[in-house]
């Protein structure tokens, strides 16, 4: 899959920036036709690839219907990564109706597979409530996919975790356990686990008091995109240092 992303799609960004536009233009015709040739054969990664081409919008107009139909083709085909981007654009509703059962639908279908951003989609469905029967938060579920998501290094899931543990949702209230989550998420880069932790220095819940950590972690909140941080920053004096380069978020996109 990973081959076929790169041939054909990775070749369309190149085409973009270094040929002509007519040359360009035959490029991606017959890069396309390729494709759509072996899509009508079945194959999901084509399929997958057809999906990509038409979310981005990538050698042919952006069209999320057509993504949603290649994706849902690919995902039936069992292409883990189609599953995950189908439920996320019925999550969403991108080109479809938000519908929040289809969407667990298919993060499950993913997640059983060892899909980290799947398990991730499954903890906060089960923790909100959407999509669920009678729409009833299940703490005790949200719990376990968002520790599978962790165990596999994904950061989003362990500031969940640690919300969990320093609300005490769902979980007996563990301060300790929440500072090492967020911690843990923190150094990876987490800009709401940089604020949860300068939060906990600042106030001193669950640990010592410590402006110098607080003002560490405010400010690479900040520089992160973590634009409450500002405010505590403002309200303590203290230098709010924006990055040139900001590291990668963690919000989940579309793509796998």
């Amino acid at each position: 899959m990973r081959k076929l992303k790169v041939s054909v799609v990775g070749a369309l960004l190149v085409a973009t920036v270094s040929l002509n536009a007519e040359t360009k233009s035959s490029f991606t015709d017959r890069a396309y036709a390729s494709v759509v040739k072996l899509a009508e054969q079945g194959n999901p990664n084509a399929l997958f690839a057809l999906g990509e081409m038409n979310y981005l919008g990538m050698g042919v107009k952006k069209d999320y219907k057509k993504a949603l139909y290649y994706f849902k083709e690919a995902a039936e085909r069992g292409h883990i990564k189609a599953q995950f981007n189908l439920g996320y654009m019925y999550h969403n509703g991108i080109g479809v109706e938000k519908n929040f059962k289809e969407a667990l639908k298919w993060f499950q279908k993913a997640a059983d597979k060892g899909d980290p951003k799947s398990m991730l989609y499954l903890g906060d469905i089960y923790y909100k409530g959407e999509g669920v029967p009678n729409n009833e938060i299940d703490y005790a579920k949200a719990l376990y996919w968002y520790t599978m998501a962790s165990k596999q290094g994904y950061p989003q899931a362990d500031y969940k975790l640690g919300e969990m543990f320093y609300e005490g949702k769902g979980v007996k209230q563990d301060l300790e356990k929440a500072r090492k989550l967020f911690l843990h998420a923190a150094e990876q880069g987490h800009a709401g686990a940089q604020f949860f932790l300068g939060q906990m220095y600042l106030t001193g819940k669950g640990v010592h008091k410590d402006m110098k950590k607080a003002k560490r972690w405010m400010q690479e909140a900040y520089m992160n995109g973590y634009q409450d941080a500002k405010k505590v920053l403002d309200t303590y004096g203290w230098e709010a240092v924006i990055r040139k380069e900001t590291l990668p978020g963690y919000e989940e996109s579309h793509s796998g």
